[in-house]
């Protein structure tokens, strides 16, 4: 009897190497505790990181202080948990959608932190979804992204879907974000901003009318006086060279005859003109 304990003993202890071998790659990276999530439910998913960077002993290595999730495209974040000493940090599409959830240490880290999210997976029981995780430290870092499509040397974290879960249905989506005007499709800054009491804007407008009513009438009267002025001019002018010249041919006529007389008179006291 001892010798068949001995075999079987052998035996048991082989099987328990060969279970702790499968264990030990499984939980030597990031995983989801509980490693499943209901299809269309509201899951509550804790991510564990497992251990820190340089070493693959559960809870060992360097401080983790960077950790970035890809979210696939059958997966929605509803909700990202509080964790002391990370900050998260959502980057989302035009629609709203949650593409990476990214946790910041705020206090140097610890090396294997629980991050917990809320969200809603799609699909039917029994898929499996991968979560690609990026986990950064102090001068090193891990790619945590191999799927059964696109093996790497890390590998992704698994999920497995199971069937929903009816105390805890999906909620409704958030709506979409409004988009932003189009800037340039926005009026220009200098094209002046629209009068907004209509009572100035007639008001103005009535003050330009006369304006622009007065405007010709000063302009006429001032070419009228012009023209007018200056012929009054021309004529005061032209009388009076007139008044002089024959003022100066008057002159001439009277000194003539005055000449002419004098000289009448010499010769009749003479007694008659003389022989040349």
């Amino acid at each position: 009897m001892p010798c068949l304990i001995r075999p079987f003993r052998r035996a048991v202890l082989l099987a328990l190497a060969a279970l702790l071998a499968l264990a030990l790659p499984a939980s030597a990276h990031p995983f989801v505790r509980g490693g499943e999530a209901p299809v269309d439910s509201l899951a509550e998913v804790t991510l564990a990181m497992a251990h820190g960077c340089g070493t693959e002993d559960a809870g060992g290595g360097d401080p983790t202080t960077e950790i970035a999730m890809e979210v696939p495209e059958d997966v929605r974040i509803v909700e990202v948990a509080e964790v002391e000493g990370y900050a998260a940090d959502l980057e989302q599409d035009d629609d709203g959608r949650t593409e990476v959830v990214t946790w910041t240490a705020t206090d140097g880290g610890v090396p294997a932190p629980d991050l917990p999210f809320e969200a809603v997976f799609s699909g039917e029981p029994g898929d499996e979804v991968y979560l690609k995780v990026f986990q950064g430290c102090d001068g090193f870092s891990y790619r945590w992204i191999g799927t059964p499509d696109e093996p790497a040397d890390d590998p992704a974290i698994r999920v497995q879907l199971i069937e929903a879960d009816p105390d805890r249905p999906a909620p409704d989506p958030e709506p979409a974000p409004e988009p932003d005007p189009d800037p340039e499709a926005s009026e220009p800054e200098d094209a002046g901003e629209p009068d907004d009491d209509p009572e100035d804007a007639d008001a103005a407008d009535e003050s330009d009318a006369d304006e622009d009513a007065d405007t010709p009438d000063d302009a006429t009267d001032a070419s009228d006086e012009q023209p007018l002025d200056a012929a009054v001019q021309d004529t005061d002018e032209g009388g009076l060279n007139v008044v002089l010249i024959t003022t100066i041919v008057l002159l001439v006529i009277v000194t003539v005859a005055a000449v002419l007389a004098a000289r009448s008179r010499r010769q009749a006291s003479d007694g008659g003109p003389q022989d040349a």
